[in-house]
C-alpha cells in the first residue's frame, strides 16, 4: 500500500472554496460574522433580562405589606392632626377663661363698692349691663377652625349658637388607633335669658350684645323668635320689674307703655341678667341676687375651666402615642422597602454576573477558534516549504490516496 504524493490541488480546501486555498482567510471572514452575530444573540438575550431585573428594581417601591402599613400611618396621621385641631379649639377657650373671671371679679367689688356707698346704683347699672356686653365678646373670641373631610368649621366649646335653647357645640376627638373618640362637650360661657309671657311670645335683650359700650339695650317680643318681631319693644332703661323669683324663674315687669307682662324668665351660661332685672340695684334684696348670681358664674367658670384642661391634657398625651406609633411604621415600612430593594438587587446583579460570565465563555471559544486559523495562516504565509508546511496543509485537509 502506497501513499500518493501531496496535490496542493486537491485539497478539500480547494475543492470546497473554490480553489481558494487561503483557508484561515475563508475561515476568519465567516467565522468573523459568525461570532458578531453569536455575540449580538448572546447581548440581546441578556439585554431583555437585564431590563426585567431593572424593571423589578424600579417597581419595587411598595408591596402588598408595604401598602398596608402605609394605609395604617396614614389614618394614625389624621387622627394625630385631628387631636391636634381639637386640642387647639380647647387651648383657643380656655384662653378667655382669665378675663372672664376679671369681668366676675370686677363686678363682684363694683356691688361691694356700691354697699360700701362708694358708687351710686345708677353707676353700677350702667358698669354691669356694659359688662355683659363684654362677656359675650369674649365668649366669642374662643372660635377656632377645623378641617372635616375638607370643608372648614367655626367650633367654639364657650358660645352658644341658640339664643332660645342656649345649646353649645360638641368636640369629638381620636383617642386611639382603634375608633375611639373623646367627647368634649361644649359650655355656654357668655350670658344670654328669654322671657316667654303668658301668650306664648318671646321676649329678648340685646343688652349683652350691643355694639359699644354707650348703647343702651332693648327689650323685644317675638311671635316666633329670631323671625318674627311683633313691633313690640322697649328701651331696658324704660322697663320697671315688679317681682322676679330666681328659683322658679317667674317674672312680672311693666314696660314704659304701662302694659303689664309676665312670664316665665330662662337665664343661659353665666345667668348673669340684665340691670333692670335687678331692680337697678336699689335695694338689697336685689343686690344680694346680683351676689349669688356672679358666685354662680364664677363657680362655673372655675369647673368649665378645670374640665377643659384635663381634656386637653387627656388629648396631648393622645398625641404623644400617636406619634411613637407612627414613628413605629415608619421603621416598618424602611425595613420592608429595604428587603423588598435587596431581593431586586440581588436579581438585577445575578442577571448582569450571568451575562459577563456567558459573555466571557464566548470570548475564550472564539479566541481558541482564532489562534487555530492564524496558525494556519502563519504556516500558508510562510515560504519554507518544509515539513512544517506540509503538516499545516495536511492540517488544513489534504487528499490522499491509498492505492494498493
Amino acid at each position: 500500500m502506497a501513499i500518493e504524493a501531496f496535490s496542493p490541488s486537491a485539497s478539500v480546501v480547494g475543492t470546497i472554496t473554490g480553489g481558494n486555498t487561503e483557508l484561515a482567510r475563508v475561515l476568519i471572514q465567516s467565522g468573523g460574522n459568525a461570532q458578531a452575530a453569536a455575540a449580538k444573540s448572546i447581548e440581546s438575550i441578556f439585554s431583555s433580562r437585564i431590563d426585567r431585573a431593572l424593571a423589578n428594581l424600579g417597581s419595587s417601591n411598595t408591596s402588598a405589606i408595604t401598602d398596608k402599613l402605609l394605609r395604617e400611618q396614614s389614618q394614625l396621621i389624621d387622627r394625630k392632626a385631628r387631636v391636634n385641631e381639637a386640642i387647639g379649639v380647647i387651648s383657643k377657650a380656655l384662653d378667655q377663661f382669665q378675663y372672664l373671671k376679671n369681668h366676675v371679679d370686677y363686678l363682684q367689688t363694683q356691688l361691694l363698692d356700691l354697699e360700701g356707698g362708694n358708687l351710686t346704683a345708677s353707676e353700677v347699672s350702667v358698669e354691669w349691663d356694659n359688662k355683659l356686653r363684654k362677656i359675650n365678646q369674649l365668649a366669642n373670641a374662643a372660635s377656632d377652625s377645623i378641617e372635616d373631610n375638607g370643608l372648614y368649621f367655626q367650633k367654639n366649646l364657650i358660645e352658644s349658637f341658640s339664643r332660645t335653647s342656649h345649646a353649645t357645640q360638641t368636640l369629638f376627638a381620636p383617642y386611639n388607633s382603634t375608633g375611639d373618640t373623646l367627647q368634649v362637650d361644649g359650655v355656654y360661657l357668655g350670658t344670654d335669658y328669654y322671657i316667654i309671657d303668658g301668650g306664648g311670645e318671646y321676649w329678648l335683650s340685646d343688652t349683652g350684645f350691643a355694639n359699644s359700650e354707650a348703647a343702651v339695650g332693648t327689650l323685644t317680643e317675638y311671635t316666633a323668635y329670631p323671625g318674627s318681631p311683633t313691633g313690640v319693644s322697649d328701651s331696658v332703661t324704660d322697663l320697671t320689674l315688679n317681682s322676679y323669683n330666681a328659683s322658679t324663674g317667674a317674672i312680672d315687669f311693666t314696660t314704659s307703655g304701662s302694659a303689664n307682662v309676665t312670664g316665665t324668665l330662662t337665664s343661659g351660661g353665666q345667668g348673669l341678667l340684665d340691670a333692670w332685672i335687678y331692680s337697678d340695684f336699689d335695694n338689697q334684696a336685689s343686690i344680694d341676687q346680683a351676689k349669688d348670681d356672679l358666685d354662680e358664674a364664677e363657680s362655673l367658670i372655675l369647673l368649665t375651666q378645670a374640665d377643659f384642661l384635663n381634656a386637653r391634657a387627656t388629648l396631648e398625651s393622645r398625641t404623644s402615642v400617636f406619634s411613637s406609633q407612627i414613628a413605629g411604621l415608619d421603621k416598618q415600612i424602611a425595613d420592608e422597602l429595604e428587603d423588598l430593594q435587596t431581593g431586586a438587587q440581588a436579581e438585577l446583579l445575578a442577571t448582569q454576573l450571568e451575562f459577563k460570565i456567558a459573555a466571557f465563555d464566548f470570548a475564550l471559544l472564539a479566541s481558541r477558534g482564532n489562534t487555530l486559523i492564524m496558525s494556519i495562516m502563519l504556516s500558508q504565509d510562510s515560504e519554507d516549504f518544509g515539513a512544517t508546511n506540509a503538516s499545516a496543509r495536511a492540517v488544513s485537509g489534504a487528499t490522499i490516496s491509498v492505492t494498493a
